[in-house]
């Protein structure tokens, strides 16, 4: 830029134009790339956070609702963070950690569908058992009947 404006060549304000375009296109593709590392820090502690709340609470806090509320954010607004840093909605990380523990229960613990319901904060054991199927693909009887033949195989 400096030599074209040193230079009297014809069109010399056209050039010097179209160089501090192109100088401010890099400056605003340097301010990008220096906030988006901060804004994907702070999504990625925003997920870190809500997954270690999901590991404390999944118990009793079963709503996108309750986990956003505890971190100062809207439920859509936790949703789309959490599916842009793990791929996929906190709704669905709230139900897998559930069906986790239930299914870990029902595999290794000698305790019933309606104990297991009970623990995991579902008083109402119909919704628990469409609830499990509907998750894992499975009912919770017929998990727990392949559960058992496995461990008897081993």
């Amino acid at each position: 830029m400096k030599r074209e404006f040193d230079n009297y060549y014809l069109l010399r304000g056209e050039i010097l134009r179209g160089l501090v375009k192109i100088f401010l296109i890099y400056l605003s593709r340097e301010s990008d790339n220096s906030t988006s590392g901060v804004a994907h820090t702070r999504n990625q502690e925003l997920t870190k956070k809500f997954l270690n709340l999901l590991e404390q609470h999944y118990t009793t806090r079963k709503m996108v609702t309750d986990y956003a509320q505890a971190l100062a954010v809207t439920p859509n607004y936790l949703n789309e963070i959490v599916k842009k840093v793990s791929g996929f909605p906190a709704s669905y990380h709230i139900q897998q950690r559930i069906i986790l523990e239930a299914k870990r229960q029902a595999a290794y613990v000698e305790t019933s569908m309606k104990e297991i319901a009970y623990q995991l904060g579902f008083n109402d054991i119909t919704h628990f058992s469409r609830f499990f199927k509907n998750v894992s693909g499975v009912s919770f009887s017929d998990f727990k009947k392949q559960a058992a033949m496995q461990v008897a195989m081993d």
